[in-house]
């Protein structure tokens, strides 16, 4: 018995360690991104780091199952060299995965504001790139991979450190104490794998509950998420309201104009990781800020701009859907690597056609970058144009892509080519991780507090020689421009990091040729861009869109979003959070909106309405009309 005591007492030690460095990991990712998730109460302190043991022993439990049952069988030669390795085989390569996603997550949570999910795989499932950025990223955040390496080398310290004396091999008759000890340390294990002994197996959602979904990553850790993420989720068939008043409240059938179609062509700009806070001229109340684009802030005077505009998403693989389709991610995988990436949806792409537009999307990355070749495809576009389209490696940046200089004067020159009328929408590149600009343009853009700060110059300054070209030629006077972002990027000013803030970017409409001008404050978001340009042209046909037209004076003007399992509403000044279950929060924010705000019921009425219209046509497979 004394022996097998040895045995338990090496498995604790083992699984001790990685329970502290699950820990450390967590204090870590706290500190490094303390703006995020400000700590500040005792209370607090008590919900993130004890209340986040529970994911930690669930992920711990899981993750070392096999070796813990290994750990538990009462051997002769449990010490031996060899069944040591077969341990080591079990115990080493999981925890090392394991340790290196949750580090990873210290820096990718900037960008996401959500634990790593497994979706984050298919998103690359089609594409080398994410890989071959992995140097980069190594050098440019090399204190955590020596962090993960000092982890790493504790693993294989402890593990076959000889710290114990063996006793000889004994067993009481029939191994029966030592069957009773290995199912009882089962036992605690099931319990931990299920982080607890309540009804139901503790999930993502679990950490919302504690503290709420801000600071719900901080309890999390990134082997759970990603493990309770495996398998494609079922959006849930709400039932708020019956289907006549639900119309009543929310709509997302727009009616046929009854004016004459303006056959205008249509030229969508997405500027990867553009946030309203790197524009000038959208913080002039900011004392001596000057921003990054100089070439928008003289463009937004001669059109129209929105002064109150959100992302609905967080990620590229988000935005795109939500600009081009009108379609937000409102579930846990994004809709290419949902059990939903079949369905039909309505783009301004697909309208278009039907008035004999030709349509053609152009990115300057990688193709099969995220699925966006097939996706724009699926939703109507013709062409598609990347990186082979474009054909001239002089211009690859070595990581993602081509140039936002070169590709944006190449996209100038291919529009040329298209028959009239036409819809093309472009997504930049050059502002996205690791920041690279041309050599020849080093040292000619400002620098911020953030690196991104400087290839947004760069950017800028892309799409004004684009400008400079379009200008001089046929078609574009008669076309209507929309310059938006895909998402926001990390924050650099303090006034940004609120829960409006983080999904602040610009939308803005330019038509050479009219008088389009002037600012909207009434709140907007990217799916609204469908309904919008629809409205414009006049569109004389019905249509699904799941946003608003701008130029609808009886909108209600609202942007949805939906992380860590919680969805976001913001109508002027006021956003509504909740699960619509049981987490909800109220709150109001300065925006300068002088609007008439809805009452936060009939605002949160308004939010369950259109959560209900979107899953049950995602489940019906029906948003188009």
């Amino acid at each position: 018995m004394q022996y097998y005591n040895q045995q338990l007492s090496t498995l604790f030690r083992r699984i001790s360690l990685i329970l502290a460095i699950y820990f450390l990991s967590r204090v870590l990712f706290v500190v490094f991104n303390s703006n995020l998730f400000p700590i500040t109460d005792f209370n607090q302190v008590l919900i993130v780091f004890f209340a986040g043991l529970r994911f930690d022993l669930a992920a711990i439990f899981i993750t070392n199952s096999a070796f813990i049952l290994a750990s538990l069988i009462p051997l002769k030669n449990f010490y031996s060299k060899g069944y040591q390795w077969f341990l080591a085989l079990l115990y080493l390569p999981l925890n090392i995965v394991a340790i290196s996603a949750n580090l990873s997550d210290i820096i990718y949570i900037r960008f996401t504001l959500k634990r790593t999910t497994l979706d984050f795989l298919d998103m690359f499932a089609d594409d080398g790139g994410l890989f071959k950025l992995l140097p980069q990223f190594l050098m440019d955040f090399w204190y955590i991979f020596v962090i993960g390496l000092i982890f790493i080398w504790s693993l294989f310290f402890v593990f076959f450190k000889k710290s114990i004396t063996i006793v000889p091999f004994q067993h009481s008759k029939l191994f029966i104490k030592e069957l009773l000890i290995g199912l009882f340390v089962i036992g605690i294990s099931i319990i931990g794998i299920r982080g607890g002994m309540q009804l139901r197996p503790i999930g993502i959602m679990t950490a919302s509950k504690y503290a709420g979904p801000d600071m719900a990553p901080a309890l999390l850790n990134t082997p759970f998420t990603l493990i309770k993420s495996a398998g494609k989720q079922k959006l849930t068939e709400y039932h708020f309201f019956e289907k006549e008043e639900l119309e009543k409240i929310y709509s997302p059938i727009h009616k046929a104009s009854q004016k004459k179609f303006r056959e205008l062509n249509v030229v969508v700009i997405i500027m990867e990781s553009l946030s309203k806070e790197h524009i000038g001229f959208l913080n002039q109340d900011i004392p001596n800020y000057q921003g990054f684009t100089p070439f928008l802030d003289s463009l937004f005077q001669h059109g129209l701009i929105c002064t109150q505009a959100y992302a609905n998403g967080k990620r590229s693989i988000e935005g795109i859907p939500a600009v081009t389709a009108g379609f937000p991610t409102m579930m846990e995988n994004p809709l290419n690597s949902s059990i939903y990436s079949s369905n039909k949806l309505t783009s301004i792409a697909s309208l278009l056609k039907k008035k004999n537009y030709q349509t053609a999307f152009f990115h300057g990355g990688n193709n099969g970058t995220m699925g966006f070749d097939q996706f724009t495809k699926s939703i109507g576009y013709d062409r598609y144009y990347g990186r082979d389209e474009y054909g001239n490696d002089n211009d690859f940046d070595g990581k993602w892509g081509i140039f936002d200089e070169p590709y944006f004067q190449y996209f100038g020159k291919r529009l040329g080519t298209f028959k009239q009328p036409f819809m093309a929408t472009i997504f930049s590149l050059s502002s996205h991780h690791p920041y690279t600009i041309p050599k020849q343009h080093i040292g000619q853009f400002t620098k911020g507090k953030l690196p991104i700060q400087e290839c947004i110059a760069y950017s800028d300054f892309a799409l004004q020689k684009f400008f400079d070209y379009a200008k001089k030629q046929d078609w574009y006077s008669n076309t209507l421009f929309v310059i938006t972002a895909d998402h926001c990027s990390e924050i650099a000013l303090e006034s940004y990091n609120t829960d409006w803030g983080k999904y602040a970017i610009p939308i803005f409409y330019y038509m050479p040729s009219d008088s389009l001008q002037g600012t909207i404050e009434k709140t907007t978001q990217q799916i609204d861009i469908l309904p919008s340009v629809m409205n414009y042209l006049n569109y004389d046909k019905d249509y699904f869109g799941l946003g608003e037209s701008i130029f609808d004076s009886l909108a209600l003007g609202f942007s949805i979003s939906y992380l860590n399992y919680n969805y976001q509403i913001i109508h002027g000044n006021q956003i509504i959070k909740t699960d619509l279950k049981t987490n909800y929060s109220y709150e109001r924010f300065p925006c300068g909106n002088s609007l008439k705000e809805e009452q936060p019921k009939s605002l949160e009425n308004f939010l369950k309405a259109v959560v209900q219209t979107y899953n049950l046509r995602m489940i019906g497979n029906k948003m188009t009309n």
